[in-house]
């Protein structure tokens, strides 16, 4: 799959170290995504991802720089309702990588798993990514106070399929809007 500057692609064994690199930033440790405390560990994941479609390495599509990851895994509620979660390491934020990774897995998850609801929960002070859910579309939810292993609030956050497919049916409108001759 690929984006204007990103490929989400499969995982490898190589993707170990830059995992574990990650990891380290502590930014993203109080996120409250899952980390891993060694290259082992970060391979023993890996192992487990490598055929999970949902899934991906965000990668640079330039040079397939490991960026972070982004991924679609079920929640325990239903078939159709999936949660997406995603992490972009500290040198790559701030350039719109996770906003096109995001909207990039709501086509997959939408048209390919022809799923009904992805939903978002993060961390109230997680501003960051509070800001890529808004761009993304997704509607707040509400808050679950103390909620996280920290304390602090979650946020819960989600799209739905038929809100998707109207803003994609805007968009598309727009674009052609702008190309065609007046």
């Amino acid at each position: 799959m690929e984006t204007k500057d990103l490929i989400l692609r499969n995982w490898r064994d190589s993707d170990a170290k830059a995992l574990y690199e990650m990891c380290l930033d502590e930014a993203l440790r109080k996120s409250g995504i899952d980390f891993y405390n060694s290259i082992t560990d970060s391979q023993s994941a890996i192992q487990c991802w490598m055929n999970d479609s949902g899934f991906k390495v965000i990668a640079d599509k330039r040079n397939d720089n490991f960026i972070g990851f982004i991924s679609l895994g079920g929640m325990n509620r239903y078939d159709g309702y999936m949660e997406i979660e995603y992490a972009i390491a500290a040198p790559y934020r701030n350039n719109g990588y996770a906003i096109q990774a995001v909207k990039r897995m709501l086509d997959y998850g939408f048209k390919e798993m022809n799923l009904s609801v992805i939903a978002a929960w993060v961390r109230s002070h997680n501003r960051a990514s509070i800001s890529v859910l808004d761009k993304c579309s997704f509607t707040f939810e509400g808050r679950l106070r103390k909620h996280a292993r920290d304390k602090s609030d979650t946020l819960c956050y989600s799209i739905l399929k038929e809100d998707w497919e109207r803003k994609s049916a805007r968009q598309t409108a727009t674009r052609a809007r702008r190309i065609s001759p007046i």
